[in-house]
């Protein structure tokens, strides 16, 4: 309302653009008012304008900070040696001297509470050297704990991720934007330079985030007392993702998963979206996981120690098979070859994958619509296995689902599936086999399977 109603001043417009990421309209700001209101400007270092004007740079054309800044198809090449997490030396010489003046400031305030009060928007001036200094952060600042700034968990996360960059070395040689992101969550323990610091801090929210649960989070689902992690043990425990809790949280589970994904902790993201969003949760973590995936993005949950035990590592890398696989799982009733078209997107997990398809041709007998017909030269016809295997390896899958239907005591469907794999020698000896084991029939029914 004051931002509207044209109250506040300089530093209120300027803590907004910084909540937004907004560098740009945070430089403008410093612009327009800096020759028009001497009074505003009076407060205003000058190592202020200088840091948001290089952070402005860093933005572009950009709609905010944040951006990619790793594709030199959208930023110049030249500007891609220097992000938010590979400061540049002027930079980070700005942000220091700005920290220090965050903290005089700091220390007259608590020398002189009462002219601190009398100042309009005060709160707003110190939040503003905080985050562009980085000293601490606005959500943890004792300076700013009656101000009210910080009220929501947006708020809470989006202040503690924004320190924590402003924690990068500018000696690091990390790349920069999303590439540098996904460095912070690789570095473990041997991790250091310049990215150490922000790692830290990101680890350290993590932890914070896992402590709180999604009790915390989904304060109006009495369901989300227990724990994320068990989401993904239950995948490790060969467990079907998607609809196991009666009652489902009314974000769907996205108001505990958003904290857990901004920390890093994408294995319990994903685990808990498919667990507690129910069939749309499913859908929503199976299409999320394999994005990532195709991004490179790896889907476990980072640890600054690498001290994650075995099992719980094991447990995260089978979570995007078996979020694609329980998903393709809940199609194959409608379409077969929908079905599969989800499994054959974990292209990596070939093993995997085969048995995944082998399930499905047995659970669905849809053998006609993934494996097609045999013409009457005895050739098979292509069908929607073909778009994705080559001749030899859809025989192979047919093969290897016929011995599974044997050992399940199904011959009918191994024989059909040994006629698609043009494998008719080893249909007669099945047959043969088959007609062997009533040639003693005993009882009607035994007579009537020989006839």
């Amino acid at each position: 309302g004051d931002v509207a109603e044209g109250r506040g001043g300089v530093w209120l417009k300027l803590f907004y653009c910084l909540r937004c990421g907004d560098l740009v309209a945070a430089n403008s700001i410093l612009q327009q008012f800096g020759t028009t209101s001497s009074e505003d400007m009076s407060h205003v270092d000058q190592s202020v304008s200088n840091i948001v004007s290089q952070l402005a740079q860093l933005q572009q054309t950009q709609e905010t900070i944040f951006g990619d800044s790793t594709s030199g198809n959208t930023r110049p090449a030249q500007l891609l040696a220097s992000s938010l997490l590979c400061p540049t030396q002027p930079m980070s010489h700005a942000r220091r001297t700005v920290s220090d003046l965050y903290q005089r400031t700091k220390t007259r305030s608590s020398q002189s509470v009462g002219a601190a009060m009398e100042e309009p928007f005060h709160h707003y001036r110190t939040a503003c050297l905080a985050m562009l200094g980085g000293a601490e952060s606005i959500s943890e600042a004792s300076a700013l704990a009656s101000s009210g700034l910080v009220k929501t968990v947006e708020d809470y996360l989006y202040a503690s991720l924004w320190h924590a960059i402003c924690l990068a070395d500018g000696g690091s040689s990390a790349v920069g934007g999303a590439g540098a992101l996904g460095a912070v969550g690789g570095m473990g323990a041997g991790g250091g330079g310049g990215l150490r610091k922000v790692s830290e801090a990101v680890a350290r929210l993590s932890v914070l985030v896992n402590q709180w649960g999604p009790s915390y989070f989904e304060q109006d689902d009495a369901h989300a007392s227990g724990s994320a992690s068990d989401a993904v043990a239950y995948v490790a425990q060969g467990g079907t993702l998607g609809g196991h809790n009666e009652k489902l949280p009314s974000s769907g589970g996205w108001a505990y998963a958003l904290p857990l994904l901004a920390s890093q902790q994408y294995a319990t993201a994903l685990a808990y979206v498919a667990e507690a969003g129910g069939g749309l949760g499913l859908l929503q973590a199976a299409h999320l996981g394999v994005v990532m995936g195709v991004a490179g993005v790896s889907i476990g949950d980072f640890s600054l120690d690498g001290g994650a035990d075995a099992g719980k590592i094991e447990s995260q890398l089978k979570l995007l098979p078996m979020l694609v696989a329980s998903y393709s799982a809940s199609l194959q009733g409608v379409d077969a070859g929908a079905a599969l078209k989800y499994l054959v997107l974990l292209s990596d997990k070939g093993k995997f994958v085969k048995e995944q398809v082998q399930r499905l041709l047995l659970e669905t007998h849809q053998f006609t619509t993934l494996a097609g017909t045999i013409q009457p030269d005895g050739s098979r016809s292509p069908a929607a296995l073909d778009a994705y295997f080559s001749k030899k390896q859809v025989s192979a899958i047919l093969v290897d689902a016929a011995q599974h239907a044997m050992r399940a005591g199904k011959p009918a469907d191994a024989a059909e599936l040994l006629v698609l794999s043009g494998r008719f020698g080893a249909l007669f000896e099945l047959m043969n086999r088959e007609l062997a084991s009533y040639l003693n029939a005993t009882t009607p029914e035994d007579f009537e399977k020989r006839q």
